[in-house]
């Protein structure tokens, strides 16, 4: 059965953004097990490596290429808007007519917080030998090892490094042997570390605001202090509500006033309160 790649397998689009992740694609003029299905595009080294100790198991060619293309992305190998193939002569090469089985992931990361080293070409070497070791052909067992350039940062010269290495990945896999198993991997590349000088003028910056806010605090305090200012300036006394309050009373008290003056003005004489010289007397003698 031929080993199929769809656009959604091979180094799919839509996992290009991890930036510490690398490609991994193996192919094989043998029939192989699909260790992974064709949606599957993130996985661990560790399950990669799983995987790939699983399919040599059986050694099923006796001719194997292991290709070691340095800090390359799933981006880099296939656009991930339009979903072009950005390395030929590899995807011709995984989809060629003699390829009858094997897998790929497009994001292969480490599974560590501390970054990856991506996947060793000592240990694919150390799979394949261990596997192998029983294997009785005329040849033997052959393994080729292919290290190309490592893409560099910049994008217009990774294009270009990117096409240079591609060109020898199709010399590679054209004088290939009928008989062969191709894995592609992506190691990182140790790049030096830059080393950045302390700039202490920031520091300095910060103490002087500090300093400038602490003048600032100061003053403030100061000005509002009025420790020496007279009584009446330091504190408010009569504020609106007690203002209202007195009004209030004012003029209860005066209503109250006018009230008990027009009681105590009041007169009665003595006479209207006698029997015999009251109202109801003077009505009777009439």
């Amino acid at each position: 059965m031929r080993f199929e790649i769809a656009t959604a397998s091979l180094l799919a689009s839509t996992a290009a953004a991890w930036s510490d992740s690398s490609p991994f694609v193996l192919f094989s003029t043998s029939e192989l097990p699909y260790t992974f299905p064709k949606t599957t595009q993130l996985r661990s080294k560790s399950q990669v490596l799983e995987a790939t100790r699983d399919v040599l198991a059986s050694c099923p060619t006796d001719h194997y290429v292991l290709i070691s293309q340095p800090d390359v992305h799933a981006s880099d190998l296939r656009h991930p808007t339009t979903g072009k193939c950005l390395s030929p002569e590899l995807c011709k090469g995984a989809t060629g007519a003699s390829v009858r089985g094997g897998f790929n992931i497009a994001e292969v990361v480490s599974g560590s917080s501390s970054g990856g080293e991506g996947v060793d070409r000592s240990e694919l070497d150390a799979y394949i030998r261990e596997a192998c070791a029983g294997r009785k052909s005329e040849g033997g067992v052959v393994v080729e090892h292919y290290d190309l350039t490592a893409l560099p940062a910049d994008n217009d010269a990774r294009s270009a490094q990117l096409a240079q290495n591609d060109q020898k990945i199709g010399s590679i896999l054209a004088d290939a042997v009928k008989d062969s198993t191709v894995i592609y991997f992506s190691p990182r590349h140790h790049e030096e570390e830059q080393t950045y000088e302390y700039d202490d003028s920031s520091a300095s910056l910060q103490m002087e605001l500090r300093r400038r806010t602490g003048d600032v605090v100061i003053g403030s305090r100061a000005a509002g202090d009025g420790s020496g200012a007279p009584l009446f300036v330091k504190y408010q006394f009569f504020t609106p509500g007690i203002f209202m309050g007195l009004i209030s009373t004012l003029i209860m008290l005066a209503i109250l006033y006018v009230g008990l003056s027009a009681v105590s003005s009041l007169q009665v004489s003595y006479g209207a309160f006698d029997k015999e010289m009251g109202p109801a007397a003077q009505k009777k003698n009439n």
